[in-house]
């Protein structure tokens, strides 16, 4: 049963590392790259990369908060601390789903249409990357 502790430990806490690395290099580091691209480079770009943090990111989080859930239920002593990891780490759901899929499909629109990004103007793309 120690291994078995062990291993998900492990696996909660490189996982919940490994997302919060890319969550904040996205943030910090890739975005504000867009800010001075055109609408036409900046949207779909982001499309792109948003599609892969979902598609990347998101199992990485459930697996992470199922990892940390399974060792605060095994082991009593530090269940607290581990409810906390795996509540905090699968709070990133909720969080993107309801306060930021607004700006997540507005940007996804303005760069599926060139319509779209002819319409949009560069500050209001900015602002919503600056929001994201």
């Amino acid at each position: 049963m120690e291994s078995t502790v062990r291993t998900f430990q492990v696996f909660g806490l490189t996982s919940s590392l490994l997302l919060a690395g890319v969550n904040l290099g996205s943030s910090h580091l890739t975005v504000p790259f867009l800010y001075n691209q055109p609408t036409s480079v900046n949207t779909p770009f982001f499309k792109e990369f948003y599609t892969r943090g979902a598609l990347t990111l998101v199992p990485l989080a459930i697996f992470s908060g199922a990892s940390s859930g399974i060792v605060a239920y095994i082991p009593p002593a530090q269940r607290t601390l581990w409810i906390v990891a795996a509540v905090t780490t699968l709070s990133q759901l909720p969080w993107t789903g309801l306060g930021m899929m607004a700006t997540n499909t507005r940007l996804n629109d303005i760069a599926a249409s060139s319509v779209e990004q002819e319409k949009a103007s560069q500050q209001e793309v900015v602002n919503l990357l600056k929001k994201w």
